[in-house]
């Protein structure tokens, strides 16, 4: 039992040897990286790496899966966190998913890269159930963290799911704009102030329209004088 237990020990230490090297790799020569690279990078054979990982493809989107764990931890504190008002727990997604990204942001933005790409295509049905499990709770939780304030009444009543959909896509694209802008100047922190300001107007956006409420209300009054 006690060897079986090392053995265990060793194929992830390995594992996790071959991750972080991919990381290196990755970050340096983007996703044109090739097996071989990651091998080099890892002082192991490129036959070692196909015994933990089907491709390369699988081998990228493997990055991902500790990240997407993390964010769905935070993401599911706010969801906890019903009596905050709906500006404050706006602004607890946005730390969530900003301190997400600063973790790791090479990984954050392979996960933006990933979800726009056919490496998905290529990997093995496990790994690929396993990114979009992660994925779906993530989006799940931002739906019911909308479903709530549409609930309470202060969010438009439409789908929250597409509510997160958007969220989501805002923040990703974002990240994908932070990385274009830091050769410009990579001391410079453009996606705090941006995000802040996204945030701000996405949260405005959420709140009932003004003249749909008074539409429901002239319906309400109408109804009831037809009645009367």
């Amino acid at each position: 039992m006690a060897i079986y237990e090392r053995q265990l020990r060793d194929r992830e230490r390995r594992r996790q040897q071959i991750i972080a090297a991919s990381k290196r790799v990755f970050v340096s020569k983007g996703i044109k990286a090739t097996i071989k690279d990651i091998a080099e990078e890892a002082e192991l054979s490129p036959g070692t790496l196909y015994i933990y990982f089907k491709n390369k493809d699988e081998l990228y989107a493997s990055l991902s899966i500790r990240l997407l764990k993390h964010l769905n931890l935070r993401l599911q504190r706010v969801k906890e966190t019903r009596e905050m008002p709906l500006q404050q727990r706006l602004r607890a997604v946005r730390d969530a998913l900003r301190e997400s990204y600063e973790i790791d942001p090479p990984v954050f933005i392979t996960l933006s890269h990933l979800q726009a790409s056919e490496t998905l295509d290529n990997i093995s049905p496990d790994m690929l159930d396993q990114i979009m499990g992660l994925l779906r709770q993530s989006l799940g939780t931002l739906a019911d963290i909308f479903a709530d304030e549409i609930h309470a009444g202060g969010v438009q009543t439409r789908d929250p799911q597409q509510f997160a959909l958007v969220l989501w896509a805002l923040f990703s694209g974002l990240v994908l704009w932070e990385e274009s802008k830091r050769t410009l100047d990579p001391r410079k922190d453009f996606l705090k102030p941006t995000l802040e300001l996204a945030f701000e107007v996405f949260g405005r956006g959420l709140r009932p329209c003004v003249a749909d409420s008074e539409a429901v209300s002239a319906g309400v009054h109408d109804h009831n004088h037809r009645e009367s």
